[in-house]
């Protein structure tokens, strides 16, 4: 095997295991009350607006 094929096949193992280990630390169940936090985000700043308009 030349130097290059065996570089490929060193970069391909490098980005499937930070690709698996991307995916175990996305889906791990302690990331469920981040997710849900993050998922009202959108939402925060809607009490503001309601009430900004209120004065205008």
């Amino acid at each position: 095997m030349s130097a290059a094929t065996v570089y490929h096949i060193v970069l391909t193992l490098v980005f499937f295991a930070a690709f698996i280990a991307l995916v175990v630390w996305v889906f791990r169940p302690g990331r469920k009350a981040d997710f849900e936090r993050h998922a009202e985000l959108p939402f925060a700043e809607e009490p503001a607006r309601k009430e900004k308009d209120r004065h205008e």
